[in-house]
């Protein structure tokens, strides 16, 4: 009996804190046309929803998932005053380029926690909108704090993997 207890403890001590939520679980279709937006940044990380939409956008790719890219740079971020106004302007980009979904989201936590080991901590949410009815149809968040050997990204990968919608051919 107390080696099943050792055992259980060194799993709940040796494993990184990870939670993924998603509110709807859907299957989308390959075979139709996706559009991808930087994420709203609500951290004090600059770039953080650029980084992190960058990486959900790879994760997709090595899905064969053929995305098109709405993700621009600082500059393009700094000109929307509200995270309406940007998503209003990225629906409209993404229907000019023949998407039929967006896939957009918003980063509220990405940093690496004071301390002696450094570790890092990813928080991100994903959703899929279908612009067709400008219905949100997809919708998860996800939260995740790695040992300090890891970096930022391998987190926000990790969390990409299992926070996107599944696809079907």
């Amino acid at each position: 009996m107390s080696k099943h207890l050792i055992l259980i403890l060194s799993v709940i001590l040796f494993s990184a804190c990870s939670s993924i939520v998603n509110k709807k679980t859907l299957q989308l279709p390959t075979n139709t046309n996706y559009a991808i937006s930087s994420f709203w940044n609500y951290t004090e990380t600059p770039m953080a929803g650029l980084r992190a939409s960058s990486i959900v956008e790879s994760v997709l790719s090595k899905e064969q998932i053929k995305v098109d890219s709405l993700i621009g740079g600082s500059a393009d971020m700094e000109k929307y005053k509200t995270k309406q106004s940007f998503l209003s302007s990225k629906k409209d980009e993404a229907k000019a380029s023949g998407a039929e979904y967006l896939i957009t989201g918003d980063v509220q936590e990405w940093r690496y926690k004071t301390g002696i080991d450094g570790e890092p901590v990813v928080s991100y949410s994903i959703k899929v909108i279908e612009l067709k009815n400008d219905k949100v149809i997809y919708s998860g968040v996800g939260a995740k704090s790695g040992w300090g050997h890891k970096s930022i990204g391998v987190v926000a990968q990790e969390i990409a993997i299992e926070l996107i919608p599944k696809f079907i051919p």
